[in-house]
């Protein structure tokens, strides 16, 4: 037989796609080509968010630490000044313990210590004392306050009311220490201390209590002109008033207030 005119057999091949299925393909080709430029854009924007978050991150940390840094150092500051403070108030302490007066002046109205060279009994003494000061000063003396190294300090009044603080140490030495110009309703001093009114003094003052003159005030008071402290034998310091005729008006120890 001829096989000229026979039907060529078809050999098994894989099904040729329809034309239809050729559209799908070419439509999702072009599907995932139109999407794939778009998932690229967007990759680069993720990124860029992400950056842009981590560079917030950090500066919002730099913050916290400078500001962490900041309030440390105020603490450390103000800890830095409180111990400053605490340093000038005990500086300002120890000026205050300076500037105290010194150990004779600071303790002769007190019955403390040593009181042995305190005072004296004789009027002579204080004549003598009294007219070393108004030797060295001018104006009348009006009060004499005896120290414990033995000297005194003596009070001086002129005529126009102008004061001179006179002291006169141990051997008799005078020298002024202080001047005190007067005042416009100031007056001369109607009492002074004189070797005659000294006298009297301490012979009535040491009738009222036995021991030794320490102080002697004159001042313009009709009733107690004269005042004067003694120290007794005990250590109580007795103050008396005295009137123009030396006779006692007040008696009483200084803790009697």
């Amino acid at each position: 037989m001829d096989d000229t005119n026979r039907t060529p057999e078809t050999s098994p091949t894989a099904p040729q796609p329809q034309p239809h299925d050729a559209e799908r393909v070419d439509a999702a080709r072009a599907d995932a080509m139109a999407a794939t430029p778009a998932a690229a854009a967007d990759a680069p924007k993720r990124r860029r968010n992400r950056g842009l978050l981590i560079a917030g991150g950090a500066v919002l940390a730099a913050a916290l630490v400078t500001g962490g840094g900041i309030a440390v150092g105020a603490a450390i500051a103000d800890e830095v000044g409180d111990t400053s403070s605490a340093s000038d108030d005990d500086a300002d302490d120890a000026d205050d313990v300076d500037d105290q007066p010194d150990g004779d002046d600071a303790s002769d109205d007190s019955a403390s210590g040593d009181l042995s060279n305190l005072g004296t009994s004789s009027a002579d003494d204080i004549v003598a004392m009294v007219e070393a000061a108004a030797a060295a000063g001018e104006g009348e003396p009006v009060s004499i306050d005896l120290k414990r190294d033995g000297g005194a300090e003596v009070s001086l009044e002129a005529s126009d009311g102008a004061e001179t603080e006179v002291r006169v140490d141990a051997a008799g030495e005078a020298s002024v220490i202080s001047t005190e110009q007067a005042d416009s309703d100031d007056t001369a001093p109607q009492n002074v201390l004189d070797a005659a009114a000294i006298a009297s003094i301490v012979d009535a003052a040491l009738a009222e209590a036995d021991g030794r003159i320490v102080e002697i005030e004159a001042d313009d008071d009709s009733t107690s002109p004269w005042d004067v402290t003694v120290l007794t034998a005990g250590g109580q310091f007795v103050e008396i008033d005295l009137d123009a005729q030396f006779a006692v008006v007040a008696s009483g120890t200084d803790d009697d207030d």
